[in-house]
């Protein structure tokens, strides 16, 4: 069985997983592979029937099963739940407000987002600077929050104070309530250490999607070079620009449910440092390999038939 959302995850680095069980009266757990043949779509239940086969010699970092779709045997849609109707599983979280040392709410700055997916006991998102996860467990509305792996990524300043102030309130929540479309994180005394709102899922076109992550060909996904922007604009006629982080890049690309095709890009020929040069080379070679894409809030995440990441971009601002 296939749940109606793919979640944050860390696995090797930051990803995003599906939801699966395998008898109905269990709870979902992450799948961090793929399931070859199998296209996903946000919104609905799925049972299938699936071949699980050995690899051999699977590298290090990749699973050591391969899973096949042999049928779907049912495909269930499932209601989204409205900004005021929904709980504190399923949605992306969007980070409003946050305790501040004296423990008095301040708003997040602006350009600073932060973002939180419970499921399953284990919560994952960003920090605004670092993706991170964590464990949780909940009785009613009582909710304690355990802070788990994060990336190291150094980030300037407001990110890294809202950061910090976020991991403080995780670690001092003792309940939460929803109301209006607003969850809060409550410590002991009932008094609010942070606030979120549904954050809705941003559409493949006419965004101009920054990138975080990229894979560099050489057995993982690395971040961006600190002072460069990566982006992607997918547009409605097929088209997909922007910059490599030196050159900008054209091509185009096209879709089929969650598949993705994309032509290898041409690119302009400014001359940059080496470093910069070569990260711009890798990712324009990373792009064709793309086979899958999700969008979950306002994060984008290109996939290889594999599963290994392409190349992982927030939302910017248009």
């Amino acid at each position: 069985y296939v749940g109606p959302e793919l979640v944050d995850c860390v696995g090797v680095g930051p990803m995003q997983c599906m939801l699966v069980k395998e008898n109905p009266e269990d709870d979902y757990k992450y799948f961090y592979s793929q399931i070859e043949g199998f296209e996903f779509e946000p919104g609905y239940e799925y049972e299938l029937r699936v071949l699980v086969t050995p690899v051999e010699n699977a590298p290090a970092d990749a699973s050591s099963l391969q899973y096949t779709l042999v049928e779907v045997v049912s495909k269930e849609p499932v209601a989204a739940e409205s900004a005021d109707s929904a709980g504190l599983e399923g949605p992306t979280w969007l980070l409003v407000s946050v305790a501040d040392d004296s423990g008095a709410l301040v708003e997040v700055p602006a350009g600073v987002e932060a973002t939180a997916t419970f499921a399953d006991g284990s919560v994952s998102g960003s920090s605004g600077c670092n993706n991170y996860g964590a464990a949780y467990t909940l009785d009613g509305e009582s909710l304690s929050i355990m802070p788990g792996p994060m990336t190291m990524m150094a980030c300037p300043e407001p990110q890294m104070t809202v950061e910090m102030q976020l991991m403080a309130a995780y670690g001092a929540t003792a309940s939460y309530a929803i109301a209006d479309g607003q969850l809060s994180l409550l410590d002991g005394a009932g008094n609010p250490v942070a606030t979120f709102t549904v954050l809705e899922p941003a559409a493949l076109t006419g965004v101009t999607w920054v990138a975080l992550f990229y894979n560099n060909g050489r057995g993982g996904a690395v971040s961006v070079l600190a002072d460069t922007e990566i982006t992607a604009i997918f547009g409605d006629d097929g088209s997909l620009s922007g910059s490599a982080g030196c050159n900008n890049y054209m091509g185009g690309f096209t879709t089929d449910g969650s598949s993705i095709t994309i032509d290898p890009p041409a690119s302009t020929r400014k001359a940059c440092p080496d470093e910069i040069m070569q990260q711009e080379a890798e990712y324009l070679l990373a792009l064709p390999t793309a086979a899958t894409f999700t969008i979950q809030g306002d994060q984008l995440e290109l996939r290889t038939a594999d599963g290994a990441l392409v190349a992982s971009y927030v939302a910017g601002d248009n």
